[in-house]
């Protein structure tokens, strides 16, 4: 595999520093928050993609 698959096109890097100047304005409380929301996505999305692999293999 490539390994530039894995690097962030300029748009995901600027949508990164767009994330960052708004969580410096945030609360700590609120931060975890969106960590723990942002984790339960993708492990939703890890779940589909698997679920959907293991169905496109049957």
């Amino acid at each position: 595999m490539d390994a530039k698959v894995f690097e962030l096109s300029l748009e995901q890097k600027f949508q990164l520093q767009c994330l960052q100047q708004e969580f410096q304005d945030l609360e700590r409380e609120e931060v975890i928050n969106y960590l723990i929301d942002t984790m339960q996505q993708i492990m939703a999305r890890d779940n589909l993609i698997r679920d959907l692999m293991k169905n496109e293999l049957l």
